[in-house]
């Protein structure tokens, strides 16, 4: 599975996958992404596989299995 979108709206960050999940967990979860501004959080690169995200300038990192963490309630977008 690999990323093929991603979006914010003030409370949570969604992703789109290649198999068509969409799926979005709460900022809250991620203090770095929280705390940053909309800008920063729109500065990030797909790693070479999709299947993680990296913010260069707010040293944080997230793979696409972090989403699909099943110890957490799950949110998925309304579309």
């Amino acid at each position: 599975m690999k990323i093929e979108k991603v979006w914010f709206d003030t409370a949570n960050i969604y992703i789109v996958t290649d198999s068509g999940h969409t799926v979005g967990n709460p900022l809250e979860w991620y203090k770095r992404l929280l705390n940053a501004t909309p800008e920063q959080r729109l500065k990030f690169e797909l790693g070479p596989h999709k299947d993680t995200l990296h913010w260069e300038a707010l040293d944080e990192d997230l793979s696409l299995e972090s989403f699909f963490d099943f110890k957490r309630e799950l949110h998925y977008a309304s579309i």
